[in-house]
């Protein structure tokens, strides 16, 4: 059963800036920034806000910065670090049509209905306004089974997994154009990654006994590497970028 999103980041909240290495990676997230071409009049749109480590890489240096987010106990840290936090779901945004220069999503597509929030992307995009989105995914089909089975355990909110094209052909059919595709490498700790307050130990054990059991593919692919009663996990993020055709 998926467990709804709002409740899982109700009790992740108070540790989700340190609960992976890649959420304060100043190396992903100016790479974010420099995808999105952000000038000084441009309205962004950090969607599925969280904590605004996004957003505060705008703050300051566009016209305007807005987070939405789902969970209150998220958004409330992200103030200060954006211009203005809302509190909706993606699928429903309370914007105007062409609102938006760029939409900016890191991690938060994985736990909405894909379809709906895509168009609503879409609809509140300026022609020609550009999306930059960046999630976890497999590193291919090899892997797939293995790392799909891990992201479940570890976020039973999760609704959706992807492959690494998974993303070319979603915005393609959402009436996106000039889509740049760039793969992004993070390691992480595996009692890091688990330990963020969503699932007990007996969850924490199986992801652990997941790593241990994995295929010969699985470990090489990933590079998993176990020291120090730990586990170490090269994950691939992709990054896409893509402009919004014009009406």
């Amino acid at each position: 059963m998926i467990e709804n999103p709002e409740s899982h980041f109700i009790k992740r909240a108070g540790v989700y800036d340190c609960s992976s290495q890649w959420v304060k990676d100043p190396v992903l997230i100016d790479k974010i920034k420099r995808l999105s071409d952000a000038g000084p009049d441009d309205y962004v749109l950090d969607l599925a806000v969280g904590t605004g480590k996004i957003a505060e890489a705008f703050r300051g240096q566009v016209r305007c910065v807005v987070g939405v987010d789902a969970c209150w106990q998220m958004a409330r840290q992200a103030m200060g670090r954006a211009d203005r936090i809302v509190l909706a779901r993606a699928e429903r945004l309370p914007f105007k049509d062409g609102m938006f220069d760029i939409c900016v999503c890191r991690q938060g597509l994985q736990f909405m209905d894909l379809d709906q929030a895509l168009l609503a992307i879409h609809r509140v995009l300026k022609p020609g306004g550009r999306v930059v989105l960046c999630h976890l995914t497999s590193h291919g089909t090899k892997d797939r089974e293995e790392s799909f089975l891990v992201q479940q355990l570890r976020n039973p909110a999760r609704k959706n997994f992807f492959l690494p094209q998974d993303f070319e052909r979603i915005l393609k059919l959402n009436n996106f154009s000039d889509i740049e595709f760039f793969e992004y490498l993070t390691v992480e700790s595996v009692n890091q990654w688990t330990d963020h307050g969503a699932i007990d130990e007996n969850v924490r054990r199986r992801i652990r006994e997941v790593y241990r059991n994995a295929s010969d593919d699985f470990k090489n692919i990933h590079q998993l590497r176990f020291a120090d009663g730990d586990i170490f996990d090269t994950m691939k993020m992709v990054i896409v970028k893509a402009v919004k055709k014009g009406d």
